[in-house]
């Protein structure tokens, strides 16, 4: 049976290694390193989730804000749990806690060539901005 909870940083190795094994992630893009996504989650405590069964983590999100608008980073789910709703349920729980914190707008990434991602993102209600081109600044 599939569980939801919070995901804490005792997830962190289970976590990374579905993400590892998750097409389309582009980890070396950010700090995915543990002291990295503790930080995610300690600042965001009531947005990160995952889903488990039988204490092994099958699916992940991470939800951050800035206070105006809220973000969705590193939502995977294992490949054999896909199509079963798990993914749209994460981010069910992460809207509704973005809800909560008057958060009335959410933003997310792909990858330019990870068809399949958006065509899920697509399938949710998300549209691509054409008025945006997004730059970074690695420090």
């Amino acid at each position: 049976m599939v569980e939801f909870r919070k995901m804490t940083i005792n997830d962190y190795e289970q976590a990374l290694a579905l993400w590892e094994r998750t097409p389309g992630m582009n980890l070396q893009s950010l700090d995915n390193t543990r002291a990295g996504i503790k930080r995610v989650i300690d600042r965001n405590p009531d947005l990160c989730f995952i889903a488990e069964e039988q204490g092994i983590v099958i699916a992940t999100i991470l939800g951050a804000t800035d206070g105006r608008k809220g973000y969705f980073y590193h939502v995977a789910v294992a490949e054999s749990f896909q199509h079963q709703q798990i993914g749209k349920n994460l981010i069910s729980k992460v809207l509704e806690e973005f809800r909560l914190k008057n958060i009335e707008k959410v933003g997310l990434f792909t990858v330019k060539d990870n068809s399949e991602g958006q065509k899920f993102w697509e399938h949710l209600g998300f549209k691509e901005r054409p008025d945006i081109k997004y730059l970074d600044l690695d420090l």
